[in-house]
């Protein structure tokens, strides 16, 4: 018998309509269960051991990797903190990288206007800001140092580094550009320095970085759980290129954007300017972070990830 009429017609409308509705339930759950998943990852976090009885606790995008260990010949140059125990993390949805370590304590005997001072001074001072991220953070590769410091068709007589008279003798230098590997780290890299010069000067060898040109915060200090902290950053003043950003991979919408880096220094409770016998060779703690946003700057989530770092069973923070 053949069905026919309104009636047939009413019947296929509706059932039209009944499998549409079946499908789009199907996709919507779907949605809703994927943002569930993606949610739930989002909230997970791990806890990172930094030392003994400090950690940090941060979402799983963090993921723990190896950086390339400074170079030997750097250390005599270096500023005077023996870093440990180093704990280094990347987030490559966000673009950033933040390192922990330990250290022993060469403040001892100074002060935080002190630290201020030594930190805002030029790169290649020995102990200014720039000078630790090219030091610690983003040194250039062992390979290189090892070929800059065997190339001497490149050396020259030039003025003292950071000389503010015009009759300083010259003084004689070899200056190597760096490759960086393209990663995150080597972008990153990149953005401190484009390679290394070794001076030699009557005073003995120096080495210091080829270093870009940042603008440096203010010194901050701030308080964490049963933690205090002096904080330092420094913005690269040049505009990622999109020659940069094709190079190392980097989202479009990074182009114009410029790096930022953060850097702290703190200890459990009160922070150790001078020996205390009840805490005697207190560690001190560092974080290093390199970011870069398109329109805004990184420093809030910089600020939320020092407050995420717990010092078990330590005291409130005490006074300076």
């Amino acid at each position: 018998m053949t069905v026919g009429g309104k009636g047939s017609k009413a019947f296929v409308v509706a059932a039209t309509l009944l499998l549409g509705w079946a499908a789009l339930t199907r996709t919507v759950g779907a949605q809703v269960a994927a943002g569930a998943a993606a949610g739930e990852s989002a909230a997970r976090t791990i806890e990172h051991g930094i030392t003994n009885g400090v950690s940090v606790e941060l979402p799983v995008a963090w993921t723990e990797f190896k950086p390339g260990d400074a170079p030997v010949a750097l250390a005599p140059y270096s500023p005077p903190f023996h870093l440990g125990g180093i704990l280094a993390l990347q987030n490559s949805q966000a673009s950033a990288i933040v390192q922990f370590a330990t250290s022993d304590n060469p403040l001892l005997g100074h002060d935080a206007n002190w630290l201020d001072g030594q930190l805002h001074m030029p790169s290649g001072s020995g102990m200014s800001l720039v000078d630790f991220l090219f030091y610690y953070f983003f040194p250039p590769s062992a390979t290189c140092i090892n070929e800059a410091m065997a190339n001497n068709a490149q050396a020259s007589f030039a003025p003292s580094p950071n000389s503010s008279s015009s009759d300083a003798p010259p003084v004689l230098q070899v200056s190597y550009a760096c490759r960086h590997d393209v990663t995150l780290d080597g972008f990153f890299g990149a953005q401190v320095s484009s390679g290394i010069t070794f001076v030699q000067t009557n005073e003995g060898p120096r080495a210091y970085g080829m270093t870009a040109q940042f603008y440096l915060a203010p010194m901050e200090r701030v308080s964490s759980p049963g933690m205090t902290w002096y904080v330092f950053s420094a913005q690269r003043l040049s505009p990622i290129t999109p020659g940069a950003s094709a190079h190392f991979n980097l989202p479009g919408s990074l182009q114009g954007a410029q790096a930022e880096f953060y850097w702290a220094i703190g200890a459990v409770g009160s922070f150790p300017w001078v020996n205390d016998g009840s805490r005697p060779n207190q560690p001190l703690i560092h974080m290093a972070y390199a970011g870069v946003a398109s329109g805004g700057s990184k420093r809030a989530e910089f600020m939320a990830m020092l407050q995420k770092v717990q010092a078990r069973g330590a005291s409130a923070v005490g006074g300076q």
